[in-house]
């Protein structure tokens, strides 16, 4: 099953708002398993339950029905890893809300996006992915961070028609349609925001044909680099650029994907390894390579691999091989057992792979 996560911008922006209202996030991260060193990497992604965990805390301090709406006028463009902009490029408004389903992606695979045409209007539908539960402030902030880029991009158009949200109503109606700008109906069969067909092949004044299209190939990277990175190919880039530093610490790696050890824990579970196993694996990789360099000393090789000394270097290269790493560098390579090489587990574009690469 694929990997059910979003940008860690986006938790950036959550972030953003509870310290405009004075709140202090940190134990809020915490709670939710979410490291706060990385929320400014769009590279990174935070897997849904952490941030499901992290909304649900920021509703309940906050105490604010409406937090998601506020979450929308703390938000920027450079969020959401140029999908806004190449929206903003687009020649029209259709051809804006159909890169919007195209790369929702981007923003988080919990997402399952559609437009939907009707006779007067087209609502491009907030639905949710098969496998995930994704908490209404969630979509309601998504929804008011749509709208009110439209609003800012394309102020001169009355293209928003109305925004539809799957919720109760609440006590105070009007407050959600004066924050949005727009009628509200709740109760409604699903989320959405419903746009007015007159306008949506209407020439847009901020197109750039060639802006966009240099935006869908960025967007389409980036999907696909996030296609081939699964969880434990992201674990072991980031012990190999920690290895020459010393010691890889769990806590940091984790850290750095945004997650707490717990979670990254339990996580790597559901691919059938550990830190410990990724950790070991890594370091035979880079070991065998590190050996066929014939100026680069055993005990060189040794702190590379984070190794405290080299008879812990030595007890472990005995483990993976049945021989020491000098008998094993002075043997013929060309006749080392085919078993005694791991096989890459990744492609050679993966991150990894990468990584390796540069470690090396």
């Amino acid at each position: 099953m694929p990997t059910i996560d979003t940008i860690a911008t986006w938790a950036q922006v959550i972030a953003r708002t509870l310290e405009a209202q004075g709140i202090d996030t940190a134990p809020l991260l915490r709670e939710a398993g979410i490291g706060p060193c990385n929320l400014h990497d769009p590279n990174q992604r935070i897997a849904l339950a952490c941030m499901s965990a992290f909304w649900r805390a920021a509703r309940r301090v906050s105490n604010d029905e409406c937090f998601g709406l506020h979450v929308a006028k703390h938000s920027y463009a450079t969020d959401f890893h140029g999908l806004f902009f190449a929206a903003q490029s687009s020649s029209t408004v259709i051809e804006a809300l159909e890169r919007g389903v195209r790369y929702a992606p981007v923003i988080t695979t919990a997402a399952a996006m559609s437009l939907v045409h009707g006779p007067h209007t087209a609502r491009l539908i907030y639905g949710v992915a098969a496998g995930a539960e994704v908490e209404q402030i969630a979509t309601e902030a998504s929804i008011a961070c749509a709208v009110r880029f439209t609003r800012q991009t394309w102020g001169d158009l009355p293209i928003v028609h109305c925004v539809r949200l799957a919720r109760p109503a609440p006590e105070d109606p009007l407050r959600w349609a004066r924050m949005l700008g727009c009628p509200v109906h709740f109760d409604a069969s699903e989320n959405a925001i419903e746009y007015t067909n007159r306008w949506l092949n209407a020439p847009l004044s901020s197109a750039n044909h060639e802006v966009a299209q240099g935006l869908d190939s960025v967007l389409n990277d980036y999907l696909e680099r996030q296609r081939k990175l699964n969880l434990p190919e992201r674990v072991r880039g980031a012990i190999v650029r920690y290895l020459p530093l010393g010691e890889v610490q769990q806590s940091r790696v984790a850290e750095d994907l945004g997650m707490s050890v717990r979670n990254l824990h339990r996580h790597l579970l559901k691919h059938d390894t550990s830190f410990k196993t990724l950790l070991d694996e890594s370091r035979r990789q880079l070991a065998f390579s590190y050996l066929r360099q014939t100026d680069c000393s055993i005990n060189e090789i040794c702190y590379r691999l984070g190794f405290n000394e080299p008879s812990s270097f030595n007890r472990a290269f005995r483990r993976w091989t049945g021989a020491s790493p000098g008998k094993w560098r002075r043997d013929d390579l060309h006749l080392v057992p085919e078993s005694y090489v791991p096989r890459p587990a990744v492609a050679s574009s993966s991150a990894f792979d990468r990584a390796f690469s540069i470690a090396v």
